[in-house]
């Protein structure tokens, strides 16, 4: 399957100073963030890890509603890229999807714990920014079966979406789980093999069962 992807992100080699200083504060604001919550994380906090001063921060965002939303921008935006590319060509073949979902978001491992931390929290914790995202990922989760050809009812549509949600996201959210388990960190090349090989396994049995569940 061949996909037409924009051209990635520039490398850090790559970028000038305020592109490179842009980013560390990405970085460490997905970190913080993830471990403590939008609300419990301060600019403070992100720029003494960044080794700034905090009003060096509005050099590069308005705000921390703007850091947090680019937050999220920076990790997801390419998958939806990659999304809409698969939708737009002629190929329903799926191969490649959950490989190159995984790659990315080993990037930016900490957005798994963001979202986790979105569709489990109550409505008086609502997160509106990751809600919006996860709203879009399972849209794209809709989409994407209607051109694989797999029938489903709605609810067992819900449940593959879910099922996927898991497994893709949840390596990340769980990897000091994995790294406790096996010594080694969740991006170790060999353990995200056998993850993209689970991931195909089950989205290729997906398609065979015709999405169907198995009766009792």
């Amino acid at each position: 399957m061949t996909v037409t992807m924009k051209p990635p992100a520039p490398t850090p080699a790559a970028m000038n100073k305020g592109q490179r200083t842009a980013s560390r504060i990405l970085d460490v604001a997905e970190a913080l963030f993830a471990q403590h919550g939008y609300g419990a994380t301060s600019l403070r906090d992100i720029a003494a890890q960044a080794g700034l001063q905090q009003p060096g921060l509005y050099k590069h965002f308005s705000g921390k509603d703007d850091l947090y939303r680019q937050v999220y921008e920076r990790a997801l935006k390419p998958m939806t890229d990659l999304m809409d590319a698969i939708l737009a060509g002629p190929d329903d073949r799926f191969d490649e999807l959950t490989d190159r979902m995984t790659d990315l978001l080993a990037q930016h491992p900490n957005i798994a714990k963001l979202l986790v931390r979105a569709a489990i929290s109550s409505d008086a914790q609502a997160d509106p920014v990751a809600l919006d995202w996860l709203g879009r990922l399972v849209g794209y989760g809709r989409k994407l079966s209607d051109k694989a050809g797999v029938p489903s009812s709605d609810d067992i549509l819900a449940v593959q979406i879910v099922a996927i949600f898991n497994m893709l996201f949840g390596f990340f959210w769980a990897s000091p789980l994995i790294e406790n388990l096996s010594g080694k960190p969740a991006t170790d090349r060999p353990l995200m093999d056998m993850q993209k090989g689970l991931l195909r396994s089950f989205i290729g049995g997906m398609g065979q069962s015709g999405g169907q569940a198995p009766l009792e």
